[in-house]
């Protein structure tokens, strides 16, 4: 653990470097009344953190060989890294510059990076094929959506990730009144304080019907021109308009249903 400790924090020092010199870019910037959302005071300069972001925490297990679900092993290994930069992030403050961290989308990037990694020889895994943006593996079909929210609660999160670190919960449908009830509580009891409940929508092309669940001939027109909806990371949009590495991803993606999450 005392390697891996040294690794991220050599790794930190050139990420403070950089988003240091950005600050100062940013602070020339505003000097030179280029900067009107600044000068008009919506955002303060000094009050803005520069965010670490962290990308392929489920890879980085996985190359140790550290399984990605509530286990011990795991759980230190999380605690590691995000107490890690949190303290280091502590270390850099200074009167012009603040950091915190959170799990970033990374939509592009987790791609281009799994396949520079791959390309340059190094170890990428082979069950996907970008590096993920959460404590659990989206595609990981033996992760139940309670073991989700644990993860992303205090046992594994604490309070380090403080910019963010959203549990997607995908599923098939939407759920009963009594069932969000229950998994809300339950999130709050684990201290999962961010999360999104994420079910696909279906679009008729035709006529613009839209339900909450897939389907494949609209049940309005009887067009099969349908669109499926989901959350590419954040924003929810058209699934065949993203990149192709992302289509391929969501395909992989865990989607539970009804009967799996909790009972009535």
């Amino acid at each position: 653990s005392g390697e891996l400790k040294d690794y991220i924090i050599n790794i930190l020092d050139r990420v403070y470097k950089y988003q240091t010199a950005y600050n100062e870019c940013l602070y020339e910037l505003f000097e030179a009344g280029m900067l009107p959302v600044y000068s008009a005071g919506f955002i303060d300069l000094k009050k803005q953190y520069l965010t670490i972001g962290i990308n392929g925490l489920n890879q980085a297990a996985e190359f140790l060989g550290i399984t990605c679900n509530k286990n011990k092993g795991y759980e230190e290994f999380c605690n590691l890294v995000f107490t890690t930069i949190k303290e280091e992030n502590t270390k850099h403050k200074t009167k012009k510059v603040m950091f915190n961290t959170e799990f970033t989308p990374c939509e592009s990037a987790s791609i281009k990076l799994y396949n520079r990694d791959k390309k340059d020889g190094y170890w990428v895994p082979e069950d996907t094929n970008l590096y993920a943006s959460y404590i659990f593996k989206p595609n990981d079909t033996e992760i139940s959506v309670l073991d989700k929210f644990y993860l992303h609660g205090n046992n594994f999160c604490g309070d380090n990730l403080d910019g963010g670190s959203a549990a997607h919960i995908g599923l098939e449908e939407h759920l009963s009144d009594s069932q969000y009830e229950k998994l809300i509580k339950y999130a709050a009891e684990v201290g999962c304080k961010y999360f999104t409940f994420n079910v696909p929508n279906c679009e008729c092309e035709d006529c613009g019907f839209i339900a909450k669940q897939p389907f494949t001939t609209c049940p309005k027109c009887n067009s099969t021109n349908i669109s499926l909806w989901d959350r590419v990371i954040g924003y929810l949009t058209k699934i065949k308009n993203w990149s192709e590495g992302r289509r391929i991803e969501q395909k992989t993606r865990v989607y539970h249903g009804r009967h799996t999450v909790y009972s009535e």
